[in-house]
């Protein structure tokens, strides 16, 4: 089981930006506790969102940041995220011969969205 931590919990429109940091950034881990960071050399990621009905609403591309330290962020396009939105977020890692999907435990990948 992966575990993924939002660091971002609020993201508003105006946060557009073609440079890391302004996006939506999180952090992959092997275990409930969030102890242990998941490796994710190799892996190509899929940013998620979910509606509170658990519809899945967006599924786009996302940067790692620091690989072996399990960091991502995923930096909307202009246009991409114009709703109002609160619901959880997934990112789904592939590579060959596998996928692994990060879930958020206790409310740690919910994220609300301010259009």
């Amino acid at each position: 089981m992966l575990i993924l931590k939002l660091d971002t919990e609020e993201w508003n429109q105006s946060d557009y930006t073609s440079t890391s940091g302004n996006g939506v950034s999180f952090t992959i881990y092997t275990e409930e506790k969030m102890v242990n960071v998941k490796d994710i050399t190799g892996y190509t990621l899929e940013f998620e969102l979910f509606d509170q009905d658990k519809n899945r609403i967006m599924s786009e591309d996302c940067d790692i940041v620091t690989a072996a330290s399990g960091t991502g962020e995923f930096l909307p396009e202009d246009g991409e995220m114009n709703i109002n939105f609160i619901g959880e977020a997934t990112v789904v890692l592939s590579k060959s011969g596998e996928q692994l999907t990060a879930r958020g435990t206790n409310g740690s990948a919910k994220l609300r969205v301010r259009y």
